[in-house]
C-alpha cells in the first residue's frame, strides 16, 4: 500500500525547498510531475493486488469497444 502520509512529508518539503522566485509556469510543471508520479504509484499498486489486465484481456475489451463506438450513431 502507498504510503500517503510519507508522499505528502515529500510534497510539502519539496514546496517549501522551493526558491522564491520560481515562477508560475515551474510550479505548474511540478504540478503536472507530481500528478504522473501519483498515477504511475496507483498504476503499480493496483498490479501489486492483481487489480490488472493482461494484453489479451486488453485486446478483447478494445475491440469490444470498437464495435460498441461503432453502433452508435455519430453526434455530428
Amino acid at each position: 500500500m502507498i504510503n500517503m502520509s510519507k508522499i505528502k512529508e515529500k510534497i510539502l518539503s519539496l514546496i517549501k525547498d522551493l526558491p522564491e522566485d520560481t515562477t508560475s509556469e515551474e510550479i505548474e510543471d511540478l504540478i503536472d510531475v507530481l500528478y504522473i508520479k501519483k498515477q504511475v504509484l496507483e498504476g503499480l499498486e493496483d498490479f501489486k493486488q492483481e487489480r490488472s489486465y493482461s494484453l489479451e484481456e486488453m485486446k478483447s475489451l478494445s475491440g469490444k469497444w470498437k464495435l460498441e463506438s461503432q453502433k452508435r450513431p455519430n453526434d455530428s
